[in-house]
């Protein structure tokens, strides 16, 4: 007969490193992995920990993004090799706001790990149907309601 020792829950209290938006999701989303009982415990503290920095990365992206729009104005400034003082400043085009690349890279991470953590609606589906007793309608109530959506 062999014991199965249950897996220590995740800690609700984020690490102490994590800050502002990374903590604040810590503190959202460890709850409702705790309560779905489907194994989610410390041994995944950091794919929970990389979830909620990328959250932040995406979310510092897109105020930059906000902010100082998606592509900016790039001049080529020429400058006089007597003097040093600017000649000219030409328009050359419009640059990709780095910021987008983030926003991207962290989104698609966010997609990956939230899905490895049951946190999409494919993956949700697919945890109510192999979860405890065939599905968990509470469970799937608090990821609707974390998500925005109160519809079942």
């Amino acid at each position: 007969m062999t014991i199965k020792k249950k897996n220590k829950p995740l800690s609700t209290t984020p690490p102490d490193y994590l800050q502002g938006i990374a903590r604040d999701m810590w503190a959202a989303i460890v709850p409702i992995l705790n309560k779905q009982q489907l194994d989610v415990n410390q041994l995944d503290s950091s794919i929970v920990e990389a979830f909620c920095i990328n959250y932040q990365s995406m979310r510092d992206a897109y105020e930059n993004v906000a902010e100082n729009g998606q592509a900016q104005k790039a001049y080529k400034t020429t400058l006089s090799p007597v003097t040093g003082e600017i000649v000219a400043t030409d328009f050359v085009g419009y640059k990709r706001n780095p910021a987008t690349q983030i926003l991207d890279s962290a989104t698609s991470r966010l997609k990956q790990l939230g899905s490895e953590l049951g946190l999409t609606p494919t993956s949700r589906q697919e945890l109510v149907k192999v979860g405890p007793g065939g599905g968990d309608e509470n469970v799937a109530a608090d990821l609707a309601k974390f998500f925005g959506n109160s519809k079942k």
